[in-house]
């Protein structure tokens, strides 16, 4: 249970530090890839058991900290992509691998959007929304192409 715990916060501070390092560069073509949350729902999608949404909240706690943004902000949104995903996994064995693109690419879109409404609410840009939900559901594609095509990849446990 403990080194779970520590191989999963690792990972989430390693990929958020690569979620801060690529931001700058796509911030000038006016997209935004929310990394982290991307990273954290496909390790809820992938996981045996049902994350709840205590653990949920705690590591968007955590993410709200070690990426200084608004306190909350992370964990109300990580918790609803834990609802989510746990209400639906049942239904997520019915789809496809490009409809489950489709769902991540749109639940990253809508991450973005919460995100810009609570960060900057007088500079809201449907242009850097619009970009970004069709770089997202490009990269969520081009992840799941990966994960066929390599599937040792893909089979490592988290």
């Amino acid at each position: 249970m403990i080194p779970s715990f520590i191989k999963k916060t690792f990972l989430i501070i390693l990929v958020s530090y690569l979620d801060y390092k690529i931001s700058y560069g796509l911030s000038k073509i006016y997209v935004i890839l929310p990394l982290t949350f991307l990273a954290y729902t496909f390790f809820l999608y992938k996981s045996d058991y049902s994350v709840g949404p205590l653990e949920s909240f705690i590591t968007g706690l955590f993410v709200d900290l070690i990426t200084n943004s608004y306190f909350g902000h992370n964990a109300i949104l990580f918790c609803f992509a834990s609802y989510l995903i746990n209400t639906y996994s049942n239904t997520f064995k019915l789809f496809s691998y490009f409809q489950i693109c489709i769902f991540f690419g749109a639940s990253a879109t809508a991450y973005i959007g919460f995100s810009q409404i609570i960060l900057n609410l007088y500079n809201f840009s449907y242009l850097t929304l619009f970009l970004s939900g069709i770089f997202n559901i490009i990269f969520c594609v081009l992840v799941a192409i990966l994960s066929v095509y390599f599937p040792s990849i893909s089979t490592r446990k988290i």
